[in-house]
């Protein structure tokens, strides 16, 4: 009989365990597909699908120390003075809080930037929350890393 409730518990556990394992799987993908689909659209000037991932709220402190909101990041993209050409993600983590995640990581991107070529090295920290059933990037924080020599 102890063998029966003890199978019975170890089943109703995996039960339990499985689909947040699952679903913390599935939050990750969807984040990191997300941080993609944001640098597509910054890539392929998006404006639209760029304006549909920032939530209203959305601040960005910049690695020059100047702080934009959501409105001033969007309309000094579409300006055209930083014009993205190229984004590449590394060491990607994703660490979910309930409706709140936490991607990190480290960015490499050619871009323009007030008509002059650069190559832009920072780490990053964004915050996404869950909103209506779907994530919106409410903060970035971009840190430049040093050149490397």
């Amino acid at each position: 009989m102890k063998t029966i409730a003890r199978a019975i518990l170890f089943y109703a556990i995996l039960a339990t365990a499985a689909p947040v394992s699952v679903f913390a799987a599935t939050v990750d993908e969807e984040l990191n597909q997300l941080e993609e689909s944001r640098y597509a659209a910054l890539i392929g000037g998006d404006w639209q699908a760029l304006n549909a991932l920032l939530a209203d709220e959305f601040f960005y402190n910049t690695a020059a120390g100047a702080s934009l909101t959501k409105s001033a990041f969007v309309e000094y993209m579409k300006s055209g003075a930083a014009v993205v050409k190229k984004a590449v993600r590394e060491d990607s983590r994703v660490r979910v809080y309930g409706d709140v995640a936490l991607v990190t990581g480290v960015a490499h991107i050619d871009a323009t930037v007030k008509g002059e070529d650069k190559t832009l090295h920072s780490r990053y920290l964004h915050v996404w929350t869950r909103q209506n059933e779907s994530w919106k990037l409410v903060a970035r924080q971009a840190t430049y890393l040093p050149e490397k020599k």
